[in-house]
């Protein structure tokens, strides 16, 4: 299993305009977020969760080569506004694109991308060819099998996800306040968990930096990554105050395991 972490920043990005904080205003490119999206790679497919608005340039900066399927964690702007750009991989693979997500989501996804299509495209137009599929139990992509998991973030419907393929795991919950104990007990013991980081002080719909090291030292991953960053974190001083095998991502961070 291989993850590249297209974006790793909240929802204003990191530099946020007009804002000169030592953050925002930081040499260290690791301090450059754009707004969270994963790519995996397992099993033969190669799945994005969450199409970030800023999805373009990330494939452009990280060359994803193709997109055989997209999970989609809740309907929030900067989770979803990238799924046009999928019209480019439309054509590259001549296929049309999965994407899964809960009902409230896919709801959502139908009223925002009202034009979106399952027919080929008329000459001269470019509509994305994208089939919505709700899903609010596991399923399987190829030899992936996906598990959606519902956490709290404030009072939209968002999901998790667990990705299990060729005896390795994958937990990522990029938006997230609280767990609840049957999605906990559902992620404990991944081979790698990323969860929602927002900053150090607490927020009313993300966790905390010291809720979220609690919270994944219960989940007991071999290694751990802290995502959704507000340039209120730093990424060197959160480094260097995190436990061994916790980690802050930065976009362009490839894993392999």
């Amino acid at each position: 299993m291989q993850i590249t972490f297209l974006g790793t920043g909240t929802s204003a990005g990191v530099p946020v305009i007009r804002c000169r904080c030592p953050v925002c205003t930081s040499p260290d490119r690791r301090n450059r977020r754009w707004r969270s999206s994963l790519y995996v790679e397992a099993g033969g497919q190669h799945l994005v969760i969450d199409t970030s608005t800023d999805f373009r340039e990330q494939a452009l900066a990280f060359n994803v080569p193709r997109v055989d399927a997209v999970l989609i964690t809740h309907a929030h702007a900067d989770h979803v506004f990238g799924l046009d750009d999928m019209r480019r991989y439309n054509v590259l693979q001549d296929a049309i694109i999965p994407v899964y997500a809960a009902a409230p989501t896919v709801a959502d996804l139908r009223r925002i991308f009202n034009y979106v299509t399952t027919a080929a495209n008329p000459a001269g137009l470019w509509r994305p060819r994208l089939e919505f599929q709700i899903r609010d139990a596991a399923f399987e992509i190829g030899s992936v099998r996906v598990t959606p998991l519902p956490v709290k973030h404030g009072h939209t419907p968002t999901l998790g996800f667990r990705l299990d393929s060729g005896g390795q795991s994958l937990g990522y919950v990029p938006d997230c306040h609280e767990m609840p104990p049957a999605t906990e007990a559902a992620f404990r013991g991944v081979d790698t968990m990323i969860l929602d980081t927002l900053r150090v002080r607490a927020h009313p719909t993300h966790l905390a930096l010291a809720d979220s090291v609690a919270l994944l030292g219960r989940l007991g991953a071999a290694r751990s990554f802290l995502t959704h960053i507000g340039h209120e974190l730093d990424h060197a001083a959160a480094e260097s105050a995190l436990p061994p095998g916790i980690r802050a991502a930065y976009d362009g961070l490839t894993v392999n395991w």
